[in-house]
């Protein structure tokens, strides 16, 4: 007769351990627990238990509690209880003496701790008892401890230097828009931790750098570093604060720097009139009459503090030239000044636009020559509006991927011919662009007019400028785009119903009706567990859990990667809801999805398990192993139930067999080990068998192959089999 034991081996490990036996000495039958704040400590006869206190002055709650370790019957008396040492430790609940413990029982004491000091001070808490005929004396020492800051700072470059709460942290005269910085040390001259809960600085021109976490701990001899950084942005004295919280105060120290360098200061001068500019400014000079010219005094003068060099002045343009000018490079003290004159000599009627450079310092020059006078306008529709040379047209709101135009004039109200060379629209957006342009140059006879088309075909929503340019004159177009038309519907080409596991079905996207735009899409899926746990294989096919589309212009379909119009996904192996969400937005990253956009729910439902395959992993004379892999998609098995086949002429008399697994199956689906593999398992079940044998050599020949099936709450999975010979 054939008689069996099997075990069953899951991916799961259990770890025993040993704990060591205790023992002790003989000392006075007591233990002694200290605890200050959330520092609790078990101190023998004689040991010592370190107090910290947060700040000098800051009182620090101890209790001391003392516990009878005495067994059976036995009673101890405490006679006395004294504290002795430094001053700085006192008793705040004196007990009631003597009392009598039990075994077990406890007396506890409540001490203070208020440091006057940062150094190290002792005391001495000492308990008199008496235990049958024994008197005996339990002493623990108390070793307060408490942080004590000074503060200091090192200047760039400079050594370091004491500084006081309220003191000033001084900074070197720094250049405009340079940056100097002083390292703030505080250094913990204690005996104990110290915090420091928050640092804060105020000061337009100073900023923090390398500011610890917020309550950083500084040890006893260390210090804590951080750094203030002064940049100036004007030649002026600048101040501020940094601030330090501490445990028991604030210390705040000011901050003060000074900037310093050359502040040039310009001003033309026209018929002994100053006027004050700045730099990107335009200078106007007086209108010349063709073959004549007009001049203007620039001035220069050294506002600052400081030198200042200037290597260069020159003008560029058409007309304009420079008079009287100094000998360069030159340097200018401060309060010094220098001046040079700006001639301009039109050779042609209308405004002319140049430039002029002072050292770093940029200016706009512009001139008008007396003659032909050139006027401009623009229509919409049966509107005129006239402009001026650095006005703007401005256009009619567009949707985006519609068209705006305007027709664009220019008309010679002068007394001689005008020349218009050049009609051009230059500036970051491609929106704007020309149509119908005359041939250029051209001639404008008195009262003769050109014309342009100017278009603008937005792809952003918002506001957008460009420059128009007439020869020398330039005009700025305005116009704004409203969003885009709204996204028309859609629908997802995918599988309906219940899905099966351990699949990749492939779905696509198509809109409802053509769509103007380019569209960029992503699909996102995200995964809802029945089982409350995630299963990793569920992605897309690609490798992750988005993948992104697109949907060309005045077409339906989503192109995926590799010109693809499906996408498959992983199903996975744990029951749940695959939820799949699009978004679309246009080339220029305008977002069309709808606010609650139609998703995609695919159900992977809860079902018996499934057994994928059963192997003989080993085998010996009286024992057969068995590996089996398989899933379930609620996370759970409940029996495993096996069906053995004799081997011919062998008498087999146990061919059923069936194992109650749940406990097994339990502790590997809720081990972390489990979760990548979502509700994929093996496990190996080995059989030891006895008996005797008629035709084959050993007991385990006597089987010669096995069906195995899986239950749970769900049902029964199909039956695997596998050869045992």
């Amino acid at each position: 007769m054939l008689r069996m034991r099997c075990c069953l081996l899951l991916a799961v490990a259990l770890l025993g351990c040993l704990a060591p036996l205790a023992y002790s000495q003989a000392g006075p039958p007591f233990t002694v627990r200290v605890q200050s704040g959330t520092n609790v400590t078990s101190v023998a006869d004689g040991g010592t238990a370190i107090i910290p206190a947060d700040a000098i002055g800051i009182a620090t709650p101890v209790s001391v509690t003392l516990t009878y370790t005495g067994t059976g019957l036995t009673t101890a008396d405490i006679v006395a209880a004294d504290l002795t040492g430094h001053t700085d430790f006192s008793i705040t609940s004196p007990p009631t003496l003597p009392v009598t413990l039990r075994p077990k029982d406890t007396i506890a004491l409540s001490l203070r701790f208020t440091p006057t000091t940062s150094n190290r001070v002792v005391a001495q808490m000492a308990f008199g008892y008496v235990e049958g005929r024994t008197s005996g004396r339990l002493t623990t020492n108390l070793a307060g401890v408490t942080p004590e800051f000074a503060f200091s700072y090192i200047p760039q470059g400079g050594n370091a230097t004491l500084v006081a709460p309220g003191g000033t942290v001084t900074f070197p005269a720094t250049a405009v828009n340079a940056t100097s910085s002083a390292v703030i040390v505080l250094t913990n001259r204690g005996t104990g931790s110290g915090a420091v809960s928050a640092i804060a600085l105020t000061g337009a021109a100073f900023q923090l750098q390398g500011v610890p976490l917020p309550n950083t701990a500084v040890d006893s001899g260390k210090d804590l570093r951080f750094t203030v950084a002064y940049t100036p942005k004007q030649l002026e004295t600048s101040q501020g604060t940094v601030s330090v919280q501490l445990v028991d105060r604030a210390v705040t120290f000011n901050l003060s720097g000074s900037g310093s360098g050359p502040l040039f200061a310009y001003e033309t001068v026209l018929e002994a009139t100053p006027t004050t500019i700045v730099p990107s400014q335009v200078i106007a000079l007086p209108d010349a009459v063709i073959g004549d010219k007009s001049s203007l005094l620039v001035r220069v003068r050294n506002a600052g503090n400081a030198d200042g060099s200037i290597s260069a002045i020159s003008v560029l343009g058409t007309g304009f030239q420079l008079a009287d000018l100094p000998f360069l490079p030159l340097t200018l003290t401060p309060g010094s000044a220098i001046a040079f004159t700006i001639t301009f000599t039109p050779t042609q009627p209308g405004r002319v636009s140049g430039r002029l450079r002072i050292g770093n310092d940029f200016f706009d020059v512009m001139g008008a020559g007396l003659g032909p006078t050139l006027t401009y306008f623009y229509a919409i529709g049966d509107t005129n509006t006239s402009v001026q040379n650095n006005g703007s047209v401005i256009f009619t709101p567009v949707a985006v991927g519609h068209t705006a135009t305007v027709r664009f004039y220019v008309t010679n109200n002068g007394t001689a011919s005008g020349t218009l060379t050049s009609i051009s629209v230059t500036g970051a957006t491609s929106a704007f662009t020309l149509s119908d342009l005359p041939r250029l140059p051209m001639s404008l006879s008195p009262g003769a007019t050109a014309a342009c088309t100017i278009q603008f075909t937005p792809t952003v929503a918002g506001a957008a400028t460009a420059t128009l340019k007439v020869d020398t004159l330039t005009f700025t177009l305005s116009a704004s785009a409203t969003a885009p038309d709204p996204l028309p519907s859609y629908r997802f080409d995918a599988p309906s119903g219940p899905q099966d596991p351990m699949q990749q079905p492939a779905i696509g996207l198509t809109l409802a009706a053509p769509y103007p735009l380019n569209l960029n899409g992503t699909l996102t899926l995200t995964f809802n567990s029945d089982v409350f746990t995630n299963d990793p294989a569920v992605q897309f096919a690609l490798g992750s859990r988005t993948v992104n589309f697109t949907i060309p212009a005045n077409t339906t379909k989503a192109v995926f990667p590799q010109g693809a119009t499906q996408v498959k996904l992983q199903t996975g192996t744990v029951a749940g809801t695959i939820n799949i969400t699009p978004s679309f937005a246009t080339d220029a990253g305008i977002n069309l999805t709808p606010t609650n956009p139609l998703a995609l729910n695919l159900v992977v439902p809860q079902s018996a398990p499934r057994l994928l395959s059963v192997e003989l992993s080993a085998k010996t004379a009286n024992t057969i192993a068995l590996l089996l892999r398989g899933y379930a998609t609620s996370r759970s098995v409940t029996q495993m139930d096996f069906q053995f086949t004799p081997t011919s002429g062998e008498n087999v008399s146990t061919t059923k067999l069936s194992l109650s697994v749940e406990p097994n199956f339990l502790a590997w689906f809720q081990n972390t080990s489990s979760q990548p593999y979502g509700s994929q398992f093996t496990a190996t079940v080995t059989f030891t068998l006895q008996g005797d044998v008629k035709t084959v050599t050993s007991v385990a020949d006597t089987l010669q192959s096995v069906s195995a099936t899986l239950t749970n709450r769900q049902g029964v999975s199909a039956a695997a089999s596998a050869t045992l010979r």
